[in-house]
């Protein structure tokens, strides 16, 4: 079995010999960079370097990944003893290379290099001199190849596979208490807050120091209890999923093959599985050899509908499990029953395990989740260099400040470094997440679940709305309004009642076998579709045992059967003995690729077998033969769509009487489904669902674009678009067309409905009337074709039609490309690709634990999609107002400690406390309570922190702050009763007016702050429903007020403050009038917030002043650019 230079879904290219970058075989993009690294007397210095400097170093190092690497020199990969991994999102990672032994196989040598990345195995392959994973070591099978070892494998294949795939385990590692604490422990975050502990027992903050250490140990526990609940949960999710034993084929070397009993977890690829009859979850991928099995994959695509596999069939072509997915049973998904054959084990093939599963990529894509790029995030790394760099001028000013006065050493030392326990504050990291964790909870309690908490903050910059339709727009069930058969190539009138129609006629068994439907607890379930076609003719399923196969040829075929009076009606008296009843042999699932299904099936009282498809009407129209098509088919296709209906086309094909059970079984499905006879169509409706049109609407006022894709129509989804308001009555939709002709690369825009060409129409890209519907068909050739096309059509087109689902995540993918925040909700099943891609992913679905998307909402309607959107708005604008606080917070404590530090003060321990534990916590966690208000305003809330509009108002409140501590100083020194602190004293004087005053006004302020940061409209509720908040900033008020105006002397003396005594009312009165500053900085805080910050004319005047001439988002530039498409000028009819 040789080597692949290409493995299903990537391809691995060598750079050079120290660098090998694996690509996406897809997207042609990298997907990662290995590169090589050895131990070196680089490593050998840092070791020592560590050591010396206590293992700060290593914390930095661990702190930021990228700077690992440092410690090891490059070298080419075949001799490196460490591995570097670089995914295309600049995560690095460190990987240890490792030795295993196992058979010579493959040209490997006996001493197999390889490295573990994300679960993912990979093989140092010394001929081609790259890595290659472990998939790469076995050639992709055919279909036929897969078919014909029916004995499994023997003892020494089985082994050789062992040793290369590993054993069969999705494992969540769930770490103790132990790892995890020297996890947590070891960052640079807890370094710091050592440094400042030292520092502040050093310099005897010590009850203030004890009560830093105390809430570190009760954060750093919270935090692992909380990990490891996570850990345990996602552990307990893959667990529940796991079967106890398996019957697998052995081969023996001189006998038939036994069935064996063994363990799930010793399973490989290529085992031949036997499936029990019922109640059995997959413990690995594995495709359907024989029979077929009815699969619940709620787990995996959030759809709660059985979905039925079928035997794979024979062919050349290369088995892919996405392509062959309706013959592929999926790890973790629950099988309810198979369909036996009589006497006959229903047989499957293994073809992945472990992580290589589906359910194993989904697991990693939570273990693993893809980084958020919110801007936010990059913004606060700048603004935390900021304030390091307003840390290092105060240090400098220190330092000037007591060396000048000739102080200790130790105590330069000690207040210098204390300015940056000052600006930088340690709780910032866990501030900032205060708002997502609310959101999440109060998401949770309204049936939204989010498995990526930091998609919350994306939420509240969603730009473009994306929907599926059958099931997310309208309701899944579909009601059949009426059938209208063909005769003599002319449509014959429409048929409401069934009973009217021969039951003997091939269109009302077309319609009676033509389905997958089952049943599972005598309940008949199955696509809506099909349930809806079946029930509409009356006719009765049964699912015979299987004993009962003598008359169809050793196949216990499903058996149809129209009511009883209507086989009086069709069976003559001497014939009576048999039954009037059809047998389906064969089924050829529905295909999103072909858009259409097929049976073979057999009526007793035929001699031959029949051929029933059907599908879309484009694609059943080219399935017939033309000779049986009405003449004014697309014209009666057209009518229908164009109003909403959903069309199904019918038609059948006899086949010979020669044609045997066996050639049904291995007959290709393009011989079946050519040549056939139309029969008609099915009209049926698709309701949309009562939410849809009211979301529709509020998000169209929000300025949020709505778009459509689906599998559906072209012209079904545009009436369903004009139904829901996605298009407005007055909106002109154009549809896009590819000539048919592959070689033609000619593109036509048509006016629906007036059916006008190009050369009379001019669209518009200013006009928010116009709208293009693409299909999928004309969206693959125009993307082949003129691909520098493509984003002109994304961002004017509102509808894309007949989109396969891989063609749904390019759509997400491609609106991502040109700066839109895409969020997309669909049902979970062909949406899974759309659903991961998108920035933020709705699955509908009742399945809590569903990972086909980040999120997955229990509201079965696109009304979850507002919920997201106001709490992601409402969470951003929390995170931004934390941070501002906390770092104003900061710069307030800042101006403070370096005012007093001129004046020979300091704060004491109990004000520290009092500050940092009081008001600052008790603030900063209640701000996030406000919830989101009840509608989306138009405006989408900042991204930047540092951009201008935030900068500046920030900047005013920064000044504002220092101006009022400078003030309240400046009347201070004016009192003819002041006596400053004398420049000679040896120790800072903690209790005296300097201090009382810078105290008291900056409590004030970070209340005043807070409160300013916490303004409820638009994007949050008011002020005054966040009772805790108020209700804390209330009671700070009162107290700090108490403490300044008249503390009792027990108080005074905790606080360290000085206390007020009745015969003095000079100073008494100075304490009132020390109410100004607060008062004048509440009014001047919230002016700058009310009149800068929120209003639009600052925004313009910095526009003005950069002379923005181009909006920076593209699909904005598109919009500004082109008023027409150049593209279409040259190449439409």
């Amino acid at each position: 079995m040789p080597f692949l230079n290409r493995h299903h879904g990537y391809e691995l290219i060598e750079e050079a010999n120290c660098v090998q970058e694996v690509y996406s075989k897809n997207r042609n993009e990298v997907e990662f960079t290995i590169i090589g690294y050895r131990r070196s007397l680089k490593t050998q210095f840092y070791n020592i370097f560590c050591f010396m400097l206590l293992g700060i170093p290593h914390l930095i190092f661990e702190s930021f990944p990228k700077l690992k690497a440092l410690r090891f020199s490059k070298c080419a990969l075949e001799i490196a003893e460490i591995i570097l991994v670089i995914d295309n999102h600049g995560q690095p990672t460190l990987i240890e290379m490792e030795t295993q032994s196992i058979c010579l196989l493959l040209d490997l040598p006996t001493n197999v290099r390889y490295f573990n990345y994300r679960h993912t195995k990979f093989i140092w392959q010394p001929i081609q001199r790259r890595f290659v994973t472990v998939d790469e070591l076995l050639s992709s099978s055919t279909l036929d190849a897969l078919l014909e070892n029916t004995y499994g494998l023997n003892e020494s294949e089985y082994k050789i596979r062992y040793d290369i795939y590993g054993p069969n385990k999705i494992e969540v590692e769930i770490k103790s208490y132990w790892t995890l604490l020297v996890e947590e422990v070891l960052n640079l975050f807890y370094a710091f807050q050592a440094f400042s502990v030292i520092l502040w027992l050093v310099d005897e903050y010590m009850l203030y120091a004890i009560c830093i250490i105390l809430l570190t140990i009760f954060s750093s526990i919270t935090s692992l209890i909380q990990t490891r609940k996570q850990s345990e949960a996602l552990h307990d999710l893959v667990e529940s999923s796991k079967c106890h034993n398996v019957s697998v084929l052995r081969k023996a070397p001189k006998s038939k093959p036994d069935i064996i009993k063994i363990e799930p977890v010793d399973l490989v690829p290529g085992d031949l599985i036997v499936l029990p009859p019922a109640n059995f979850i997959l413990p690995c991928d594995v495709v359907l050899l024989t029979g077929q099995c009815i699969v619940n994959e709620s787990v995996l695509t959030g759809e709660s509908v059985p979905v039925t596999k079928t035997a794979l069939h024979s062919g050349s072509e290369l088995y892919d499990p996405e392509t062959h997915k309706r013959h592929t049973l999926f790890a973790g998904t629950h099988m309810i029953q198979t369909r036996f054959y009589g006497g006959e084990n229903v047989f499957a093939r293994v073809v992945r395990t472990g992580f290589s599963t589906t359910k194993g990529s989904l697991v990693k894509s939570i273990l693993f989740p893809t980084p958020v790029g919110l801007k936010f995030y990059k913004d606060s790394l700048k603004f935390v260099f900021f304030l390091f760099t307003v840390a290092v001028t105060g240090m400098a000013y220190c330092l000037y400040l007591y060396i000048s006065r000739n102080a200790d050493l130790k105590d330069i030392i000690v207040r210098t470094l204390d300015i940056v326990t000052i600006v930088v504050p340690p709780a910032l990291p866990a501030a900032m997440t205060v708002g997502i964790l609310y959101s999440q909870e109060r998401l949770k309690k309204i049936g939204i679940f989010c498995i990526s908490p930091p998609r919350i903050n994306v939420c509240g910059r969603v730009k473009i709305a994306c929907f599926d339709k059958t099931g997310t727009l309208t309701d899944d069930g579909l009601d059949m309004s009426y059938v209208i058969p063909s005769k003599d190539q002319q449509f014959l009138d429409p048929v409401t009642d069934v009973s009217t129609l021969d039951s003997n006629s091939e269109f009302v068994q077309a319609m009676a076998t033509c389905h997958s439907l089952t049943t599972v607890d005598d309940v008949l379930c199955g696509d809506p579709l099909d349930m809806s076609v079946f029930d509409f003719t009356q006719w009765e399923m049964e699912e015979p045992g299987a004993n009962e196969n003598a008359r169809y040829d050793m196949l216990a075929p499903t058996v149809v059967k129209p009511p009883k009076h209507s086989i009086e009606k069709i069976t003559e008296p001497e014939n009576f003995e048999v039954p009037f009843e059809i047998g389906i042999l064969r089924q050829f699932p529905f295909s999103s690729t072909l858009q259409c299904m097929s049976v073979i099936a057999k009526s007793l009282q035929k001699h031959h077998m029949v051929a029933y498809t059907k599908g879309a009407p484009e694609k059943i129209r080219g399935m017939c033969k033309p000779e049986t098509l009405p003449h004014d088919y697309d014209v009666k296709l057209a009518e229908f769509t164009a109003r909403g209906y959903r069309v199904i086309a019918v038609a059948y094909k006899n086949l010979s009487g020669k044609f045997s059970w066996k050639d049904a079984q291995k007959v290709k499905r393009d011989v079946i489904e050519q040549d056939l006879n139309f029969l008609g169509l099915l009209i049926m409706q698709n309701p949309l669902k009562v939410e849809t049109a009211p979301v529709i609407s509020t998000l169209r006022s929000a300025n949020i674009r709505t778009v459509m894709i689906t599998g559906d129509n072209i012209l079904t989804a545009i009436s369903v678009a004009y139904d829901c308001g996605m298009l407005r009555s007055h909106d002109d939709v154009f549809v896009l067309t590819a000539s048919n002709d592959e070689v033609d690369t000619r593109f036509m825009l048509e006016r629906t409905g007036l059916n006008r060409s190009t050369d009379n129409v001019v669209i518009n890209f200013d006009s928010s009337h116009h709208h293009i519907a693409v299909d999928g068909r004309t969206w693959s050739k125009l993307k082949y074709c003129y691909p520098e096309a493509v984003p002109d059509l994304l961002v004017k087109t509102t509808i894309f039609a007949r989109f396969q689902p891989d063609q749904k995540a390019e759509v997400v993918t491609h609106l991502q490309e040109l700066d839109y925040i895409v969020s997309m909700v669909g049902d979970g099943a062909n949406d899974c690709g759309a659903l991961k891609a998108a920035h933020v992913g709705v699955s509908l679905s009742p399945a809590e634990a569903s990972v086909a998307a980040p999120f997955t909402s229990k509201i079965q309607n696109i009304s979850c999609i507002v919920n997201l959107l106001l709490e992601g708005r409402c969470a951003l604008v929390t995170s931004f107002a934390i941070f501002k606080y906390m770092a104003l917070y900061s710069l307030i404590q800042f101006f403070t400690i370096l005012i007093l530090y001129r004046q020979h003060s300091l704060l004491g321990d109990y004000q520290f406390l009092f500050i940092d534990l009081i008001i600052t916590t008790s603030l900063a966690v209640t701000i996030g309570r406000q919830g989101p208000p009840e509608k989306l305003c138009p405006q989408r809330p900042p991204s930047s922190l540092v951009a201008a509009k935030n900068v500046i108002p920030l900047l005013l409140q920064i000044t504002a702050c220092a101006l009022f501590q400078l003030g309240a100083m400046y009347m201070l020194f004016q009192q003819s009763w002041f006596q400053p602190i004398p420049d000679d004293v040896t120790e800072p004087q903690i209790v005296s007016w300097e201090n009382l005053v810078l105290f008291t006004v900056s409590c004030y302020q970070y209340i005043i702050l807070a409160s300013v940061y916490s303004k409820g409209m638009p994007y949050r509720e008011r002020l005054r429903t966040n009772y805790l908040f108020v209700l804390s900033a209330v009671s700070l008020t009162v107290f700090v007020t108490w403490l300044l105006i008249y503390p009792c002397k027990k108080m005074a003396e905790l606080m360290e403050l000085i206390a007020t005594t009745p015969d003095e009312e000079e100073k008494f009165m100075f304490r009132v009038h020390l109410l100004i500053f607060p008062t004048l900085h509440l009014l001047i805080a919230v002016s700058i917030e009310a009149f800068i910050s929120d209003q639009q004319w600052l925004k313009r005047c910095i526009q003005c002043l950069k002379r923005k001439s181009k909006p920076k988002n593209k699909y904005k530039r598109l919009l500004q650019q082109r008023n027409t498409f150049p593209w279409l000028n040259t190449i439409s009819t």
